[in-house]
């Protein structure tokens, strides 16, 4: 049975609930940060299945899971400086980092503040801004959330998130698509809240400056057939990563890593180079950051750069 400790912090007011499984069975831990409507209890079943072979953190950041709710004012410069606060509580001073969705912006803000503390950094389903022809399918949920129009809601937030036409002819979409439509249909008031504002803070601060990513070796991955951001918005950002590298998971869409669960969790711990040693798995490579090579196709990489070129610098304080 994994070891499980739970801890209510806090920063400048605001409750950040963080939960440790296995903990220091790793030398790194990997901070897990759950999507939108994902708290550290939905994302249980994942940080499990991680926690076998690395010392896993999850996160509630502010506005997430029973943290309430945060603002739209607040940007996602101030949810990582939250993550980093809580590091710093739990004497952790370096980590692989995994977000997922709306969990993808937050991790890239962090690593562009704190890149000193990251090791390696795995975006699922990444987005480095709300795509514009989008922004009115969110406009208009906000207006079906304040005329309790729930049916509404629910089917135009599952029809982004789930591709239609996959659940059509893939079980598991259909079941994933389904759950999801359900628990949307349920919400109580406190999650409506938090969706409008986390909602309202991705369009007013949702924009990545792609220009300053970092030197981290990063691993981009969605499913072949996401809708919401589709495989072609998640490979520009890992182009831009000087060590960047994008997966597809085949027979998935937005939700791959509900979908297809145990190729997500494998993906993660070989992005991550977690898997224990008992069961040695080739963890992936990355282009080099060299400037004599500039960046590699990343269907050619270059293995003897697999552990050599990592960051070792710890930086503690917000990098600006």
């Amino acid at each position: 049975m994994t070891e499980t400790i739970t801890h209510t912090l806090s920063h400048k007011g605001f409750p950040v609930h963080v939960k440790e499984y296995a903990k220091g069975t790793s030398d790194i831990p990997l901070v897990v940060i759950g999507g939108a409507f994902q708290n550290i209890e939905q994302i249980e079943r994942m940080s499990k299945a991680l926690a076998k072979h690395t010392w896993v953190i999850a996160f509630d950041t502010p506005g997430n899971g029973a943290t309430g709710v945060l603002p739209h004012d607040y940007s996602f410069d101030f949810i990582s400086d939250c993550i980093a606060s809580a590091l710093e509580v739990l004497r952790v001073r370096k980590i692989n980092l995994v977000g997922f969705s709306y969990g993808s912006i937050v991790a890239m803000r962090f690593v562009q503040h704190y890149r000193g503390m990251v090791s390696r950094l795995l975006l699922g389903g990444a987005m480095h801004r709300m795509p514009e022809e989008l922004e009115y399918e969110f406009n208009l949920m906000l207006f079906y959330l304040k005329w309790d129009k729930n049916i509404e809601f629910a089917d135009c937030f599952t029809n982004l998130m789930s591709n239609p036409e996959l659940r059509k002819t893939n079980r598991l979409a259909k079941l994933a698509g389904e759950k999801l439509h359900n628990a949307l249909m349920h919400a109580n008031q406190g999650i409506r809240e938090q969706f409008k504002h986390n909602t309202k803070r991705i369009l007013r601060f949702g924009n990545t400056d792609l220009s300053k990513l970092p030197d981290v070796p990063t691993v981009v991955f969605t499913g072949e057939h996401d809708i919401f951001v589709p495989p072609s918005a998640n490979k520009l950002i890992a182009n831009s990563f000087p060590r960047g590298r994008y997966e597809s998971i085949e027979g998935a869409d937005h939700m791959a890593h509900v979908i297809q669960f145990k190729k997500s969790v494998d993906l993660i711990l070989r992005g991550a180079d977690a898997y224990r040693e008992q069961a040695p798995v080739p963890s992936l490579t990355f282009p080099s950051s060299d400037p004599r090579y500039g960046i590699i196709s990343h269907a050619t990489h270059r293995p003897e750069l697999q552990n050599d070129n990592m960051p070792s610098a710890i930086t503690a304080n917000r990098t600006q």
